[in-house]
C-alpha cells in the first residue's frame, strides 16, 4: 500500500508539477492511460499464481480484479496530474480530450490483455516466469514508447484491435488450461 502511495505521489503529483503544461501534451497523456497494463499484468500474475482458478468465471474475476487495480491506479495519475497542473497555473486546463479516450481505450484493451495472457501464463508456466515476460515486455513497450512516442495517439485504434485479437486469444488459451478437455 506504501509503495502505490509513493508512485500516486510520483506520477500524480511530481512529474505533473515539474512537467507543467507539457504534461498535458497527446504523448504524455498517452502513455499515462497505457500504464494499467504495467500494473494488471503483475497484479493478474499473482492472482493466477496463488491456486489455479476451477471455472472460467473465476478466471475472469481474477483478472477483472487485476484490471481495475490497474487501471484504477492510472485514473488516480491522471486526476492528479491534471488537478496539480491546474493548480499550479491556477485555472483548468484539460488535456485534448479526443487524443485522450482514444489512448484511454487502448490503454484499458491493453490492461485486459496483458491481465489475460498473464493470468493464462501463470497457469500454463509459472507466476516466476510470467513477471519475467512481464518485464521483457514491459522493456520492450518502454523502448518502443521512447523512439515513437508522437505516434501513440496515431495508432490507437490499430493497437486496440491487435490487443482485441490479443485478448481472444489469451481467453481460447485461458480456457484450455482452466477446463481441460
Amino acid at each position: 500500500m506504501v509503495l502505490h502511495l509513493f508512485l500516486i505521489a510520483i506520477f500524480g503529483i511530481l512529474i505533473p508539477y515539474w512537467k507543467g503544461s507539457d504534461f498535458l501534451d497527446p504523448a504524455v497523456m498517452g502513455a499515462y492511460t497505457c500504464m494499467g497494463a504495467l500494473f494488471s499484468g503483475p497484479a493478474a500474475a499473482q492472482a493466477f499464481g496463488a491456486s489455479r482458478p476451477q471455472t472460467m468465471q473465476e478466471a475472469y474475476r481474477r483478472a477483472g480484479k487485476a484490471i481495475l487495480f490497474g487501471e484504477g491506479l492510472v485514473v488516480a495519475f491522471l486526476v492528479l496530474g491534471i488537478a496539480t497542473v491546474s493548480l499550479d497555473h491556477g485555472r483548468l486546463m484539460l488535456p485534448e480530450l479526443d487524443a485522450l479516450a482514444e489512448t484511454a481505450l487502448l490503454g484499458l484493451a491493453g490492461a485486459i490483455t496483458v491481465a489475460i495472457l498473464a493470468g493464462w501464463s501463470a497457469l500454463h508456466f509459472s507466476p516466476m516466469v510470467t513477471r519475467l515476460l512481464m518485464r521483457l515486455l514491459f522493456l520492450a513497450l518502454l523502448l518502443g514508447f521512447y523512439y515513437n512516442s508522437r505516434r501513440l495517439t496515431d495508432v490507437s485504434i490499430p493497437g486496440i484491435a491487435l490487443c482485441a485479437v490479443a485478448a481472444a486469444l489469451g481467453v481460447f488459451l485461458m480456457r484450455k488450461e482452466v477446463c481441460p478437455q
